[in-house]
């Protein structure tokens, strides 16, 4: 049987603004849309890399930390990047505050996580399909909920090639109000690439030595735990870029 590619739909003309393409798509998907942003560098060839961004609990595909990492990403390295709403954010719901009941009944629904690896994986076949990007350097990266989410999918997705993880620990009150530590017992060791691990050292979300056990849960055998003071929504800048060089490094071989 044939694998059939969903379409990719853009939804506007691409804006260009110093270097850099931003334009937003979406994918319809059973009775889903996945709706996503791609940022590319001015000028592409198919040997393009492709960096995935998965945003935290209270972001969405344009949060300003999606908006620099995607433009440091086209602009510095001169790599693709794309962000596609959370499950209940953004185009998807709106969800702004990680203290919403709905964010906390989000992740009672069994299909909230196999979902969102789903999407990825349609968001990332419908990229490759183009034929702009190598398919051979694919990263990932995802800090917060984009851990507790993108550990599910990187275990299962081969295409990539490196991933940035973190802000994330088996313990702790996002644990007890998610129940995401199962699926990182279930996940985390089938993880091959080589992965920068982010832990804030005073996490109020994530307890501290938690964070260090679910790094030791991964799989990997190239592996870098990196560890930042500061609570939970602190990540100083030389953290950020330290992300981004690590996926440099990775991708641009």
């Amino acid at each position: 049987m044939t694998k059939k590619n969903k379409p990719i739909n853009f939804l506007e003309q691409p804006v260009l603004k110093d270097g850099v393409s931003e334009q937003c798509f979406e994918i319809i998907h059973n009775d889903r849309k996945i709706p996503g942003v791609l940022w590319l560098p001015e000028n592409i060839n198919t040997k393009t890399p492709l960096v995935l961004l998965g945003h935290g609990g209270n972001g969405h595909k344009r949060n300003s930390r999606m908006l620099h990492l995607g433009t440091r990403f086209a602009r510095d390295r001169s790599f693709a990047a794309v962000a596609i709403d959370g499950p209940i954010h953004g185009d998807r719901g709106a969800l702004s505050d990680t203290h919403d009941p709905n964010y906390q009944a989000m992740w009672q629904n069994n299909n909230t996580v196999p979902n969102m690896v789903s999407d990825w994986k349609i968001t990332l076949d419908a990229l490759l399909n183009l034929g702009h990007f190598d398919e051979k350097r694919v990263g990932y990266w995802g800090m917060s909920m984009g851990t507790m989410l993108g550990i599910p999918f990187v275990s299962s997705e081969p295409r990539i090639r490196a991933a940035v993880l973190g802000k994330a620990g088996l313990t702790g009150s996002s644990v007890d109000r998610s129940n995401i530590a199962p699926h990182f017992r279930n996940t985390a060791p089938k993880i091959n690439c080589p992965i920068y691990f982010h832990v804030q050292w005073d996490d109020e979300r994530f307890d501290r030595y938690s964070s260090v056990f679910l790094f030791d849960l991964i799989g990997s055998q190239e592996k870098e735990l990196h560890t930042f003071p500061g609570l939970h929504i602190d990540t100083s800048p030389e953290a950020l870029a330290a992300t981004i060089a690590f996926l440099g490094r990775h991708l641009n071989g």
